[in-house]
């Protein structure tokens, strides 16, 4: 839809021209520039316009009330500058000569911001209706129906809240019309938006106040929009623009470059959509799943949940965040545990649990019993629902005087051992070892319940590696905080559950890891090592320390004791004990005699330190320490780059490297599906962003050998954090691996030729690794990128590019139907959406007249909360189906997969993808350039410039079996040589180097 004529062409009276914005106003320009009307002011309107054509855009004034000359020319420098060199007689001018498309006329009405959220309003559209833009749309018909022209001005919500009058004649006129000429006269201003509240904001900056009465802006919502240091002023007390960019670093970033104004011109377009927090006492992802907001929503009421909370929840008595958890403490819990323990005794008294093993038992399992029936009870059932296989269960009475004398009574099968005094844990236990017929010993208190499928996950983990001897898990105490997730052992021998008094979603309680030791609550070990170390010593009788020691003497017969998240434990604690300081004192015996026998082993722990704790909560055993930094946590469902990360995550931690994940942006993202989607033995810090990475850095000094930093404009973000967290030389410093991802600039190149715009890639790659010189290593994602950079003088380059596992799918070719797009969309200008309406707009036309009813194209992937659909939503053949847990389904049942990518960098997943599957690509010829691969061998191309040819490759594939099962097995083939795992692992490993430091190291 191009419009590029001069002003003196476009501008033109009332009644002369349809163009809504190019109607001149001679009374309000006469009025508006008193200098003018001294000399014009009985001249008729065509001087005045003249005038204006001739002199007017030389001194810099505005043609009419919809177009800010001044404002026009402080947003967009380039066009100050165009009008500056004598390329444009004024800002309206350049506007008129094609900018009207790209730019916005006025303060209060964004053209981008138009255009996307009525998605309705596609060029052809407007064209048939003779219109020029958006704006020309919103000024004729937009207004006048209700649409939204800018993120503070709602019409409907101004006309409502105008007196009854004043409504009526705003709805008459236009709304926005209406409004712009009562600013002018400086009456009492009126309300345009929720978001924006004029008199707290006259309040908290009285500065405006005096700016106002000087007559410098028009109201307060113009200085909030045009003053020259936007992040300084909050719009409403609801909305604090240091906590939202201090909290979001990369709108922070987007800010600082001119990007946009500031950080609630972002939340209100975007962030609000995608719950992000717009001040502290507000949570938006909470709020939004209340019943009677999502029901609101639901309706349409409202359009999201901040506005639902300012004009209905607040006023209802809604909280706007989750109440503070109510504190209960650990004395209550107990009780309450205990209580539950009570409860449940006539359920398991009347339903004994059975034990009874038919052949070798998978485990045997040592329980020492003293009393305390209930807590028993619930113990025993716990553990016989954690797991439904054979379980040899030993049970030691070590003098009980209640009930539990007759503990056979409530529970069958199992083996009882009866001693007429209270012989303590550590004797019990090793009485019981000499019964054991299972490989595997599991010891466990009375004193728990263990949650579902605690047992068999650390069997697993047990089974995994011969080279584990012994594997405990996560221990929370009876008040819900921890207990222990694994042990740390400091070198004057006292001992600290690592994390104890933390919540157990804590990200560094959430992977797997070795430990010193895992406490004897629930402890999992091989036994014929337990008969080799001859169990529990003695010594440490009748308890405490013995655990410890064991977990110890288990490391030195060269074995390891291993912590598994998935192990999960209730403990009452000291639920055994006769009380706590009987506890205590026994504690201190036992560490005297576990320093008297380790003090030469002692010697490689750590002093008792804060600072210690993340090097002591394991045993060094040598690991590459990896910290990988990434824009968000890289699940795979998200597409765009985080697939690949995903994949190098993975593949690290399976090599043996020791990686901690580390977000830069805030989590949209549930807990079950980050943990999900990340392998066990990874930390994932997913409840931190760059805001707490300083401190992040200083407590982990000198922990991690190499930080790879994932996208370039992440480096330029994290590099000053890392020259700052480091020591004074170089050499205390981790190594810095920068993983580009994709040369962004490239894909900048390609926007830029879409839209006829002169682009200078070398200077624009050069902007963007700027910082690039500082990192040890560089990575490409592919060779054509990597020799763009080398060429550029950039050295150290290695090329990882994307690694993808065979999974041919097996419907036949005539058993198949349909064409699918899988990629996600982040935003409205993504390639990914630019692709999709290329497809749907200029192809699917053309094959639908040679495939009629067959014609049906499906789309999956990821879609951002600002992102709209709606314009493919009806259309006869197309399918919406969003982001897929499992994909398998749809390319099993759909016959071909395109790639109409017009604007990318890097290489494309999705081919890889599709080709895994078997399902053969057309695609661009831009892709095929990226990927390497052959027209007519491993794919089919056709140029974005050519909807034609592209058509003419669907159908043909379509069509043809015979071309369509050549095409699966070559694409397979070629996977199969250039994306295998195993070149992948030796890529990571050219980079990073062995998983095991070596011992000067």
């Amino acid at each position: 839809m191009p419009f590029d004529r001069p002003a003196r062409d476009v501008l033109r009276l009332a009644g002369q021209t349809n163009i809504a914005w190019a109607v001149f106003d001679p009374a309000w320009y006469l009025k508006t520039y008193p200098q003018v009307r001294e000399q014009l002011a009985n001249e008729q309107p065509e001087t005045v316009l003249a005038w204006y054509l001739e002199h007017g855009q030389g001194f810099g004034h505005s043609p009419n009330i919809f177009f800010d000359e001044p404002w026009h020319r402080a947003t967009y420098r380039g066009v100050a500058d165009f009008v500056n060199a004598g390329h444009a007689e004024s800002a309206f001018d350049s506007y008129c000569r094609g900018g009207n498309t790209t730019r916005s006329p006025h303060w209060l009405f964004d053209e981008a911001f138009y255009r996307r959220r009525h998605a309705d309003l596609a060029d052809d559209v407007l064209t048939e209706a003779g219109l020029v833009n958006g704006y020309d749309h919103f000024l004729r018909h937009g207004q006048l129906e209700g649409r939204i022209g800018h993120w503070l001005f709602n019409t409907v919500y101004y006309c409502d809240n105008l007196e009854p009058d004043g409504a009526a004649r705003a709805r008459a006129e236009g709304p926005f019309r209406h409004y712009l000429r009562r600013i002018e006269t400086r009456t009492p201003e009126p309300s345009t938006t929720p978001f924006f509240n004029a008199s707290w904001y006259l309040s908290r900056y009285p500065q405006v106040a005096d700016a106002l009465a000087a007559q410098k802006w028009f109201c307060t919502l113009h200085h909030y929009l045009c003053n020259d240091t936007p992040t300084e002023f909050d719009p409403l007390p609801e909305f604090s623009e240091r906590y939202y960019l201090t909290r979001n670093p990369d709108i922070a970033a987007v800010v600082e470059r001119g990007e946009l104004r500031n950080g609630c011109a972002h939340f209100l377009m975007y962030g609000v959509f995608e719950h992000r927090s717009p001040s502290e006492p507000i949570d938006l992802r909470w709020y939004a799943a209340q019943d009677a907001v999502r029901i609101d929503l639901e309706q349409g009421r409202v359009a999201h949940a901040f506005e639902h909370w300012l004009r209905i929840g607040r006023f209802h008595g809604l909280r706007a965040a989750p109440p503070p958890e109510e504190q209960v403490t650990e004395a209550q819990a107990k009780t309450l545990f205990r209580r539950k323990a009570q409860n449940l005794v006539p359920l398991l008294a009347r339903s004994p649990s059975d034990f009874t093993v038919n052949g070798k038992p998978a485990v045997s399992v040592i329980m020492v019993l003293h009393d305390r029936l209930p807590l028993t009870l619930m113990a025993i059932g716990s553990l016989r629902a954690s797991f439904s296989g054979e379980i040899e269960l030993i049970l030691v009475d070590s003098g009980s005087i209640d009930e539990t004398r007759h503990i056979a009574r409530y529970v069958r099968g199992a083996r009882h051992l009866r001693f007429d005094t209270n012989i303590g844990f550590v004797h019990g236990c090793n009485a019981a070892l000499n019964w054991v017929t299972a490989d595997a010993v599991l010891y466990l208190n009375n004193d728990v319940e263990l949650a579902p499928g605690a047992l068999p996950a650390a069997m697993r983990r047990l089974e995994s590696d011969q080279s584990i001897g012994a594997v405990g898990g996560k221990i929370v105490r009876s008040h819900g905080l921890l207990q222990e997730a694994g042990n740390i052992i400091w070198r004057d021998g006292t001992t600290q559950g690592y994390l104890r008094d933390q919540s157990p979603l804590a990200p560094e309680a959430n992977f797997v890891r070795d430990t010193w030791f895992c406490s004897g609550v629930f402890l999992l070990a091989r036994t014929e090592l337990l008969r080799q170390l001859e169990g529990f010593d003695t010594a440490y009788a009748p308890a405490y320390y013995e655990d410890a020691d064991l977990c110890v003497r288990v490391g030195q017969a060269g074995f390891r004791v291993v912590y598994d998240p998935a192990v999960v434990i209730h403990h009452l604690e000291y639920g055994s004990a006769t009380s706590n300081r009987a506890s205590e004192a026994e504690i201190a015996r036992a560490r005297r005699v576990f320093v008297g026998k380790h003090s030469d082993w002692l010697q490689q722990c750590y002093e008792e330190e804060r600072g210690n704790q993340v090097f002591a909560r394991s045993p060094d055993t040598g690991q590459h320490r990896v910290l990988f930094i990434e824009d968000m946590v890289p699940l795979r469902m998200i597409g765009s780059g985080f697939v690949r990360s995903n994949d190098l995550i993975q593949v690290m931690a399976s090599m043996g490297y020791a990686v901690t994940v580390y977000p830069v942006l805030a989590g949209r993202f549930d807990i079950a599906e980050i943990f999900a989607d990340m392998p066990d033995t990874v930390e994932v810090i997913h409840d931190r962003t760059i805001a707490e990475l300083p401190d992040f850095l200083a407590r982990r000094k000198d922990y991690y050998d190499t930080v790879w930093i994932a996208r370039t404009h992440n480096l330029d973000r994290v590099g000053p954090i890392l020259q700052r967290s480091g020591g004074d030389s170089g050499a205390d410093r981790p190594r810095v691996v920068l993983d580009s991802e994709a040369v962004a600039a490239l894909r900048e190149a390609g926007q830029a030729a879409l839209t006829g715009e002169t682009f200078d890639v070398d200077a624009a790659i050069q902007r963007e690794f700027a910082n690039a010189h500082s990192c040890q290593n560089i990575i490409a994602v592919s060779e054509v990128e990597a020799q763009r950079l080398r060429d550029l003088g950039f050295s150290n380059i290695t090329v990882i590019g994307h690694m993808r596992a065979l999974h041919p799918t097996p419907r036949l070719f005539a058993r198949r139907a349909g064409m699918l797009f899988v990629g996600a969309i982040h935003r409205m200008d993504s390639p990914n959406y630019d692709s999709l309406c290329w497809m749907v707009d200029e192809v699917l036309p053309l094959v639908e007249k040679e495939l009629g009813w067959e014609t049906r194209l499906t789309v999956v992937g990821y879609t951002a909360p600002d992102v709209s659909l709606d314009r493919f939503r009806d259309h006869p053949r197309v399918t919406l189906r969003g982001a897929l847990a499992d994909t398998v389904q749809v390319y099993d049942s759909h016959r071909l997969f395109v790639a109409p990518t017009r604007v990318a960098a890097g290489t494309p997943y999705k081919v890889y993808e599709a080709a895994s599957f078997g399902l053969p690509v057309v695609a661009t010829e831009l892709l095929r350039r990226q990927l390497g691969w052959h027209d007519g061998e491993d794919l089919l191309v056709a140029a974005d410039s050519d909807p034609a040819l592209f058509a003419q490759q669907i159908v043909r594939l379509y069509r043809d079996e015979g071309l369509w099962a050549r095409l699966r097995e070559a694409a397979l083939e070629r996977l199969r040589r250039e994306n295998s795992r195993e070149d992948y692992a030796a890529a990571i490993q050219s980079v990073l180097g062995p998983a095991q430091r070596s011992a000067v190291d």
